[in-house]
């Protein structure tokens, strides 16, 4: 519920980061010109095309990385002054390496002076604005102005205990106005008991009401809850679980009906989307960039080996989802049949099958293997939304048929070409520490995340860390 409520902050943060975006780029021209007659390097004014290309490019790009840098929870986040200018020297600094890379792949002419102003002009911008808000923030709550009033009603139970404690805790901790119910609790003023609230309602100026047991049930109080409404003021029903759960619950709509939800890693909608916005973009760029290299594999294992080119197995996807994955062929033609009689020379613990010296690798397919040139077309995979550029590795239907408990949570991200497994030794390691560096993922998952992966794999791939 908080997190719906900071939404709208979230948003307006980001639509401010374009009005920066073009301010910058305003400053960004203003300097060039009073800079030419000073320093020989800046004779050459920019066109206005290139101005326009900039900030075409870069409005989408600092939006991205605002959301992936966190930078637009600026209302939620306390940052000290050096974390901050870290994490805003971060986003330029890869908002650089996109521009950069963006220009080379499209071979776009941008004066390069015009960047490196720009991005100085955005960076102090977005950091000073980001310093601004966070000083009017720590000034609203000290003068009490956004500080949150609540009154809470029920009796001693281990939900109103346990959120007693947690509130101790809290750096920036709500006015707890007092208490309504049947006997003093330490740390909340008694106001009276539940028949009260109409006059306290009245009396003090609240924010929230919490209804903690016995009276977490709305249509046990029914009559408190339209004096709540009656005067505007929210009232949030402590959810009584039974047991201690790891999955903290949400309610969510789900076709028109409320529902209380426990989603073990939950993913906010509009990161996921920018995951998948960004592997459409990548995966579209890396099948142009790539495409004499899948045309030159393709052709060899036509020659060496015969068709078909591609190996084409049935892969368990999002959710369990069965979906087709690509893969150059590396084997010969009736691999799949030959493996029954290998089983006594698996390497791998668990369901998974691997073997060093597999007799039904191609002195080609071996190659293809070491340099994860076989994993190529599996951009298509990503490409048509089956797969995505970092997730757990998918599993043959037979194989994740096998996996039980815990281990099954790997299925609730889509499956990557590359991730952690891939970076962490991949063969090398056994299957319960794989399901568990797959576990972590899911449950740590954030854009930097993947990209730091994404990172990894380039030196996993080229010095061939467990590759067989």
């Amino acid at each position: 519920m908080q997190s719906s409520r900071n939404r709208p902050l979230r948003v307006l943060i980001l639509a401010l980061d374009v009005v920066l975006v073009v301010v910058a780029m305003a400053m960004a021209a203003g300097l060039h010109a009073v800079l030419r007659d000073r320093v020989g390097a800046l004779k050459q004014p920019p066109r206005f095309d290139e101005y326009a290309l900039l900030v075409y490019l870069s409005v989408p790009l600092w939006v991205a990385l605002t959301a992936m840098f966190g930078l637009h929870r600026t209302f939620e986040r306390t940052w000290t002054r050096l974390a901050l200018a870290i994490d805003v020297l971060k986003l330029h600094l890869v908002g650089f390496l996109a521009l950069s890379t963006a220009g080379f792949l499209t071979q776009a002419v941008i004066n390069r002076s015009l960047v490196v102003l720009f991005l100085a002009c955005s960076c102090l911008l977005s950091y000073a604005v980001r310093s601004g808000l966070q000083m009017w923030r720590r000034y609203q709550h000290r003068t009490g102005q956004t500080r949150q009033r609540l009154l809470v009603i029920g009796e001693s139970s281990p939900e109103l205990l346990d959120f007693l404690a947690r509130n101790a805790q809290e750096a920036e901790q709500p006015v707890l106005v007092g208490l309504l119910g049947p006997s003093e609790i330490a740390g909340l003023a008694r106001l009276g008991s539940l028949e009260d609230l109409e006059r306290v309602l009245h009396d003090e100026p609240l924010d929230h009401v919490l209804f903690f047991p016995p009276h977490n049930r709305p249509a046990d109080v029914a009559v408190a809850l339209a004096a709540c409404e009656t005067v505007g003021v929210p009232a949030e029903f402590a959810v009584d679980l039974g047991q201690r759960s790891l999955a903290p619950p949400r309610l969510v709509d789900l076709y028109g009906r409320p529902f209380l939800s426990f989603d073990p890693a939950p993913k906010q909608p509009e990161r996921l989307a920018l995951k998948h916005a960004f592997d459409w973009i990548a995966t579209t760029l890396g099948l142009i960039v790539l495409a004499p290299i899948l045309l030159l594999v393709a052709l060899a294992i036509l020659v060496t080996m015969g068709r078909p080119v591609l190996f084409i197995q049935a892969r368990a996807g999002l959710n369990g989802r069965t979906f087709r994955m690509y893969k150059f062929r590396t084997m010969v033609v009736d691999a799949e049949a030959k493996q029954s009689a290998l089983a006594a020379q698996n390497e791998m613990t668990g369901p998974v099958f691997k073997v060093t010296a597999d007799p039904r690798v191609t002195r080609l397919g071996a190659f293809l293997r070491k340099t994860s040139l076989d994993e190529l077309p599996q951009l298509f995979n990503v490409f048509l939304g089956q797969m995505s550029l970092v997730g757990p590795r998918p599993l043959p239907i037979k194989e994740q048929q096998q996996i039980r408990g815990w281990h099954r949570r790997r299925l609730s991200m889509k499956p990557g070409i590359t991730g952690v497994w891939q970076i962490s030794g991949r063969s090398n390691i056994d299957f319960e520490r794989w399901m568990e560096l797959d576990r972590k993922y899911i449950d740590d998952w954030s854009m930097r995340l993947d990209l730091a992966i994404l990172a990894k794999t380039v030196p996993a791939v080229l010095f061939r860390r467990g590759a067989r």
